[in-house]
């Protein structure tokens, strides 16, 4: 039987994330198929993102002035730009976005399958950091007319939105939080396939909890000392770093977060000696900061949050918010425990009474294995399969 041509959409790639996590895993199921985008900074993606750069096409939104540092500022045109991209003859289009790419058209008779981490947060109600988001040097110039254009802009780019989302044939959710969502703004029903979370590379560690890594031989390479607690996470506004800052100031407790972002100088200026912001670092430093932390701390009301699911799979425990994602992977008691107000004040409670003698690093590992590349390759690939056959047998 032909196997149909498939056509991977994404909304941009401008940063490395959980959803280029997602892609990467697509990538890998289908090595030759196109990937249409709207920007590709390729220095900044270098050496992260592991794709043939052939494979990746970029549309409207890269010819623009400054794209890579408006990528925010351009948020109202992206509709447009991945309407008008042109995917080829795709059988199957396969989207994963948290905004635009599922405004992506392709032949008449063409299948989409809409991968999708949110409907987009800033148009939904949900809290985002795009209109905390100024890009250097333009900040001070374009800051004040958010308050003027986007309110209308907005209720536009909703309708569109929700009109795009009636002519995508399956929605796939990364979580059942999501899944709600997408029926109550789109009115659609979806499949949850949780999203890849790359559990071999924890596995040469997991076994030797407790090692000791040698002394940093410069300021550069990572602090290896244990007994601390750990933030993994891009550092914007709606990500609630700040309450963990504010909470380790107050304890004195060794505090070490790894990730870049809008707030990293704010960060640094109010942490205390005790607080480390270690910025963007690969995943080999990492997997050792997970295997090696008392806790992962995550405060973020998240869609689904691959980050805990790192921590468990290094063995270690989770101290999360009690909201979003984070409740369909940690489980309480036994992988780790969540606090109900994302205040330093209940991070304050809960890490004071926090016991990390009472977790087992098996079972947390074994409740991360549930959450697998593996996993999720196969569920994506035999998902599509079946969306292609019954295609096939309607023609």
């Amino acid at each position: 039987m032909k196997q149909p041509k498939i056509a991977l959409v994404h909304d941009y790639f401008n940063q490395y994330g959980g959803g280029e996590r997602v892609l990467q895993s697509l990538n890998e199921i289908w090595p030759d198929a196109p990937i249409y985008t709207s920007i590709y900074d390729k220095d900044l993606m270098q050496g992260w993102l592991g794709i043939n750069k052939s494979l990746i096409k970029t549309n409207l939104i890269s010819k623009l002035p400054f794209s890579n540092y408006l990528v925010k500022h351009y948020f109202a045109i992206y509709p447009l730009a991945f309407r008008l991209q042109n995917v080829g003859d795709a059988d199957i289009i396969l989207s994963d976005t948290s905004y635009a790419s599922k405004f992506a058209r392709g032949k008449k008779d063409s299948i989409h399958i809409c991968y999708i981490f949110t409907p987009p947060r800033f148009l939904w109600g949900y809290d985002t950091e795009l209109t905390r988001y100024y890009s250097k040097p333009f900040d001070k110039v374009l800051s004040p007319l958010y308050s003027l254009v986007v309110p209308p802009v907005k209720k536009v780019l909703r309708k569109l939105d929700y009109n795009a989302a009636q002519k995508v044939n399956f929605f796939i959710s990364i979580s059942k939080e999501v899944q709600a969502r997408i029926k109550k703004h789109y009115g659609r029903d979806s499949v949850v396939i949780y999203p890849p979370v790359d559990i071999s590379r924890f596995a040469k560690v997991s076994s030797i909890r407790g090692r000791i890594f040698e002394e940093s031989k410069s300021k550069d390479q990572v602090s290896s000392k244990q007994n601390f607690y750990l933030v993994v996470s891009r550092l914007g506004g709606y990500k609630k770093v700040d309450i963990v800052v504010e909470a380790f100031n107050k304890l004195g407790l060794p505090l070490k977060i790894v990730g870049e972002g809008p707030q990293f100088n704010y960060l640094k200026s109010i942490a205390k000696g005790n607080v480390e912001l270690l910025g963007r670092r690969s995943d080999e430093e990492a997997t050792h900061l997970f295997q090696s932390c008392t806790a992962l701390i995550f405060p973020t009301y998240e869609d689904f949050g691959i980050v805990p699911v790192e921590a468990m799979a290094a063995g270690r425990p989770v101290i999360a918010y009690r909201r979003g994602g984070a409740l369909e992977t940690v489980v309480e008691g036994v992988t780790g425990e969540f606090f109900d107000k994302q205040t330093s004040d209940a991070i304050i409670k809960l890490v004071t009474k926090f016991n990390p003698g009472k977790y087992d690093s098996k079972a947390c590992i074994r409740q991360a294995k549930k959450f697998s590349k593996e996993e999720f390759k196969r569920k994506i690939k035999f998902f599509v399969e079946e969306a292609w056959q019954k295609q096939k047998t309607t023609l």
